[in-house]
């Protein structure tokens, strides 16, 4: 079945950076994010055993892998919103390069931004634990231990929440710069703070979904021989995918301005 729309996916990247603009959006209105749906949609495409597979022998590729994951994941985002959700493209190996440099540009926007944030992480990490260490040292040899089993239980609860508000701020960069494939399109300040005005809690939440669950998940893998965690990652990373594009749908919802992207999605058959 052939697509009149749909780039070449076996094109070189001058051919299709050459490619038109994409027409505006469509898109069908959402209120609400579904957690689950960012994990259950992965098994709907029948390939998904291959696409977990070929993402798995990525993760084991040192630096390079990580961002052919990135570039393919907003291929996702891109093809759910050329389908309404409907489809995920599968992972083509052939197009390893496309990956990898559409992965650049929110993989440096994300580089970028984390450098200014680094400082805040460590206050936020190290404070509380340099409190910690000096409530148990007054506490003395015998109260120690008790301190340290109260307070880094505590402290826990305390600081992940924090760290997940704190990568909330990098949510509309990483979607912009993603969706627009270009760096400086990931600094548009004005476009990231209307982003986070409407959707700031849903992004908070959904954060803290994916941090958990990919907690968990990584658990599971260490528990299987650690064979489990090469499954985990390319998992985890679809499972942002959809909740980039849940997000994204959200805020166009709510009258965001949606990003022009320079090449049009390709939408795989159904």
């Amino acid at each position: 079945m052939s697509y009149p729309n749909a780039p070449n996916p076996y094109a070189s990247p001058s051919a299709v950076a050459a490619a038109p603009a994409a027409g505006p959006v469509t898109f069908k209105p959402i209120e609400k994010i579904d957690y689950l749906r960012m994990y259950k949609y992965v098994f709907e495409n029948p390939n998904w055993v291959m696409n977990i597979v070929l993402g798995a022998v990525c993760a084991i590729i040192p630096v390079i892998g990580p961002l052919v994951m990135i570039g393919y994941q907003f291929e996702v985002v891109s093809s759910l919103l050329a389908t309404q959700g409907l489809r995920y493209p599968d992972f083509n190996f052939n197009r390893f390069v496309d990956y990898l440099v559409r992965g650049l540009w929110p993989f440096l926007v994300q580089l970028v931004a984390s450098l200014v944030l680094t400082p805040v992480i460590l206050i936020i990490v190290l404070v509380p634990i340099m409190i910690l260490g000096g409530i148990a040292g007054a506490a003395g040899e015998k109260g120690a231990g008790g301190v340290f089993a109260v307070g880094l239980p505590l402290l826990i609860l305390i600081d992940f929440p924090l760290l997940v508000l704190v990568s909330l701020i990098l949510v509309p960069p990483l979607i912009r710069a993603g969706l627009a494939r270009d760096f400086a399109e990931g600094f548009n300040f004005n476009w990231a703070i209307d982003f986070l005005k409407k959707t700031w809690l849903e992004s908070f939440l959904a954060l803290l979904f994916i941090a958990v669950s990919a907690g968990l998940l990584a658990i599971l893998g260490v528990l299987a021989c650690y064979i489990g965690t090469f499954v985990v990652m390319p998992l985890i990373f679809l499972a942002q995918a959809h909740m980039y594009y849940q997000l994204y749908l959200l805020y166009l919802s709510r009258g965001g301005s949606p990003v022009v992207e320079k090449v049009p999605a390709y939408a795989p058959p159904r």
